[in-house]
């Protein structure tokens, strides 16, 4: 039997986990194991046809269930044999396909709810956010909607999570129901509307304590770039801006860690432009506490980030980043001339090149940004992580017995 040392139940929701390597997963895993070590008891919900373990660790102090059932609500059956018709309006059509997808997880969360009533639930992601929200709707479960991106992404764009125009629709008007919504940086709350404004806590991701400085003077000449292989994170950019330097700079290479949908492309364009010796796709890798402590340059090309934290984590360790100016995520703490290279973004890409390259030639600039590093992101800690975390959940059980 359990024992838990605080009262209060903490259901953590998420779309997906077995398996699954992103970094919202990760966290998803880590709040569980701060939560329960804090003596909450938790419960991990989740909604995966295979019963796959989470790839993350996760504290036997957790309760995990999967909320997967092959059952079909009556709207599902419904929107089965809508889906067959010829000639549906687009609207029904576009329903149809959402319940279809969604209703047996909205249903299990619902009874879950009903029965168990956790005093707050916290989902992660507009695919968990929604049904969350909706399924504790009309029940005493306080929901804390998180967001792990820009928000506009997140809730206005076609290309993320699920294009069905319904979906979108419910991601937004769902919010009414949240108790909270989070946000990564304060200023993301701007984008939501007014009535929902006093709702909105921002509580920022966090470095991991594991990483361990070294001195600058053992930097080798390695450019080093992190993350899922993916459009959004640009690294074609990156390889094509390599292809124009790689000549000039036969004594240095660029290292790429990370696995995606991109791999393929990325691999091809590197033996088109003949760069394979000089540009290495690493794969993924959990421990990059050696790699950031030998490289020299971080690149982060991205287009978008919620919060970058690979190149939060490389800032830590005293590594300079280049990066875009504009990109959300970054810009919060990556400052131009300061700890890195902020960049304005063009359509050549040579801008890019340009700021590898006065890197590559400058060491003793390396070196003086390098210094600012871990002073930037010096609020990015564990303990106040956690303690952000407890404080709202608190306020929020507090209101709830007030």
């Amino acid at each position: 039997m359990k024992e838990f040392t605080n009262a209060k139940h903490i259901a953590l929701v998420i779309r997906q986990l077995g398996g699954r390597s992103g970094g919202a997963e990760r966290i998803y895993c880590e709040l569980a194991n701060i939560l329960a070590e804090s003596g909450y008891r938790v419960t991990c919900l989740h909604f995966d046809t295979k019963d796959v373990p989470p790839f993350y660790p996760i504290s036997p102090k957790v309760e995990r269930i999967n909320l997967y059932g092959k059952a079909k609500t009556k709207k599902q059956q419904r929107a089965t044999v809508l889906q067959r018709l010829p000639f549906i309006p687009p609207n029904i059509r576009n329903q149809a396909l959402w319940d279809h997808k969604n209703d047996f997880f909205l249903h299990q969360l619902r009874d879950y709810f009903h029965l168990v009533t956790p005093d707050v639930a916290i989902s992660l992601m507009p695919p968990a956010n929604t049904v969350t929200l909706l399924a504790a709707a009309g029940t005493p479960v306080r929901v804390v909607a998180t967001n792990h991106n820009v928000p506009e992404e997140d809730y206005d764009s076609p290309f993320r999570w699920d294009p069905n125009p319904i979906d979108r629709k419910l991601r937004k008007e769902a919010l009414d129901h949240a108790a909270a919504v989070h946000v990564l940086f304060p200023n993301y709350g701007d984008w939501f509307p007014q009535h929902l404004k006093d709702r909105v806590v921002a509580i920022p991701n966090y470095i991991s304590p594991e990483f361990v400085r070294r001195s600058a003077t053992d930097r080798e000449k390695i450019i080093l770039a992190v993350g899922r292989l993916a459009e959004v994170k640009n690294y074609i950019e990156l390889v094509r801006a390599w292809a124009t330097l790689a000549i000039d700079f036969p004594d240095w290479k660029v290292i790429l860690y990370g696995t995606g949908p991109q791999q393929r492309q990325l691999a091809e364009e590197i033996a088109k432009l003949k760069i394979s010796e000089s540009f290495v796709l690493a794969g993924h890798r959990s421990n990059l506490g050696e790699e950031y402590a030998r490289a020299a340059i971080f690149c982060h090309p991205a287009h978008f980030e919620g919060f970058g934290l690979s190149p939060a984590e490389a800032l830590h360790m005293n590594v300079p980043v280049v990066c875009y100016s504009d990109c959300a995520g970054l810009n919060q703490f990556v400052r131009n001339g300061y700890n890195g290279l902020a960049i304005e973004r063009n359509s050549s890409g040579d801008a890019l090149a340009g700021a590898l390259r006065r890197l590559m030639e400058d060491p003793e600039l390396r070196e003086a940004l390098g210094r600012n590093g871990a002073r930037s992101v010096g609020e990015f800690t564990l303990d106040r992580y956690r303690a952000n975390w407890l404080s709202l959940i608190d306020s929020l059980t507090q209101e709830a017995v007030d």
